[in-house]
């Protein structure tokens, strides 16, 4: 049996030690973890024991605080079995004990045949007790679990490709509120001796790939956060990482985080499987409508590895290294700008830029680094179709086009590669546009301007225009080139600097105004999306400052 650890309090020693020998006189299961003369110092003893007691042991009257007061305290933290032994026969004390879960109330001097006979009886009960809190516990494990599992399934058919998801509802309620970030690890070019595996190989490297997976993401939630994994194709596999609502930690730790998952998930199957893998992920996501967005985003990004080589993470900061006699700075602004122009299906746009683009390469003598350009700008353009319009993968495959560079004769052959694919990307995303409802994205549009100061979120404003959050978001981008979140904060900005043109206003004020509680994080929003804090903003709209004093 279970060791039954006792703790027994009484401001007399005489006692206390008379009660310890009676208790390990009822048998080598009982075990006597300390002893105290006050309550104040039980409940010391208690933490110190972090709450490992059985059963305790109290006197009722004691000075500092009594065995009554210390059973309430102790009870506010700690599970234990409470006994009280007294000098005085009160009914108003025994009903109180009984009130606060005590087992019994003995009256001294203890009887010694009664106390072995009482301790006999609270054993079986603490005992059983035992074994109702383990069936509990297995219970709620199964039930989490199979919770676990559930959500798992969600996540594993919301991220396929091309469904239909105008009948799944509001799954996303399935999901605590937070921050997601979704991660691909691949295999890369599979080994030599690969060629000889036969399918239940496969079948236990495939499931052995999933097990390492599964206990990375394990150890990350045994953390306080919360992790899914899953298995996509054939040779890809997914894990979806949660940090909650309420985590103070900035984006670019939780990037960091990311990374190191990433990193974690690439060096453990290199060292327990004969493969190595290639792993990506995008910024993180705030609502998981967008799931289906953040997957075109990593595997966006995984397409790197055809210009620089397996067994490498790839996140959201990643950038090609720029070559001989161009800013590397010059050369990804360029590129952010013609993947934008795509995005937007705005082929005068993107002709410009890409344009620009070789402006840039002719400055370049090296036929190496010319073609990685090349090759990075059609991953980019790639990546916006992947982000834009759903199917475009099957209509432009990136491993044709970036084979076709390669084979390329000079700089013009390599311009048309890229105007050609340029045209393809954005004439496939203008007929996506074209043949979708548009009226319901005018309609949420409407809604979300009229809207910004309330807490706006992705079922709202689908449920305004009468469509599954899923297939909203879809559309969304789809008909604009950018999310519903990206198109919300947008406004906001654009609100907030009508907002800031008024120098009276307090900036908590005009952060409440455009939907942002924390003013900390309205400010740093602003930036990002203006270059400037709303401050300096505001001083650059009024000549360098507004007098006014309101500026926190």
């Amino acid at each position: 049996m279970q060791k039954i650890k006792t703790l027994i309090v009484d401001d007399e020693a005489r006692i206390r030690r008379g009660i310890e020998r009676l208790v390990l006189s009822c048998g080598e299961e009982w075990e006597v973890v300390a002893t105290a003369s006050d309550g104040l110092e039980a409940l010391a003893l208690f933490e110190e024991a972090d709450g490992d007691v059985d059963l305790l042991i109290t006197d009722v009257k004691m000075p500092e605080m009594d065995g009554l007061t210390l059973i309430k305290e102790a009870k506010k933290r700690y599970s234990f079995y409470p006994l009280l032994i007294s000098g005085y026969d009160d009914f108003a004390y025994l009903q109180t004990a009984l009130r606060e879960g005590a087992l019994d109330y003995l009256l001294k001097p203890v009887d010694r045949e009664q106390f072995r006979q009482r301790m006999a009886e609270i054993a079986q009960t603490i005992d059983s007790g035992r074994y109702q809190r383990h069936k509990k516990g297995e219970m709620e494990r199964g039930e989490k679990k199979l919770v676990q599992t559930k959500q798992t399934q969600t996540l594993s058919y919301i991220a396929s490709m091309d469904i239909d998801t105008s009948a799944l509802g509001y799954w996303v309620d399935e999901f605590p509120k937070g921050s997601y970030t979704l991660l691909d690890a691949r295999i890369d070019t599979m080994p030599v001796k690969s060629r000889s595996y036969k399918p239940n190989d496969w079948k236990a490297y495939y499931y052995a790939l999933e097990n390492i997976l599964g206990e990375l993401i394990g150890d990350y939630a045994a953390s306080g956060r919360q992790g899914w994994s899953w298995r996509g194709g054939e040779s890809d596999f997914w894990a979806l990482l949660y940090r909650p609502a309420e985590d103070t930690e900035g984006e670019e730790d939780w990037e960091a985080e990311a990374g190191r998952m990433a990193e974690r998930i690439r060096s453990a199957i290199g060292r327990f499987t004969p493969f190595t893998v290639s792993v990506s992920y995008g910024e993180p996501i705030e609502d998981l409508y967008l799931l289906p967005e953040a997957k075109r985003r990593a595997i966006g990004l995984m397409n790197y590895r055809f210009l620089y080589g397996g067994n490498r993470t790839f996140g959201p900061t990643f950038a090609p290294e720029a070559g001989p006699g161009i800013a590397g700075k010059e050369l990804s602004a360029v590129g952010q700008k013609l993947k934008r122009a795509v995005e937007q299906g705005n082929a005068e746009l993107a002709d410009e830029q890409v344009k620009s683009l070789f402006e840039l390469l002719e400055k370049s003598d090296s036929p190496a680094f010319l073609q990685s350009a090349v090759q990075n700008a059609l991953v980019l353009v790639h990546s916006a179709g992947l982000e834009s319009a759903p199917g475009i993968s099957d209509a432009a495959p990136i491993e044709e086009e970036l084979a076709r560079v390669g084979k390329a004769a000079n700089l013009n052959e390599l311009k048309m590669r890229v105007k050609q694919a340029t045209d393809a990307v954005v004439g496939h995303i203008v007929r996506s546009r074209e043949s979708g409802n548009i009226k319901p994205v005018e309609l949420a549009k409407t809604w979300i301007k009229e809207h910004l100061e309330q807490e706006v979120t992705i079922k709202k404003i689908a449920d305004r225009v009468f469509m599954n959050p899923t297939y909203f978001s879809e559309v969304f981008k789809l008909q604009t080139g950018e999310t519903v979140l990206d198109y919300l904060t947008r406004q906001r900005m654009e609100r907030a600097k009508e907002l800031l043109a008024d120098p009276k206003p307090k900036l908590q004020e005009v952060s409440v105004k455009v939907g942002y509680q924390d003013v900390k994080y309205f400010g740093r929003l602003f930036k990002q999306w203006t270059g400037l804090t709303p401050s300096k903003y505001r001083e650059r709209l009024h000549g360098g400052g507004d007098g006014s004093g309101n500026e926190q």
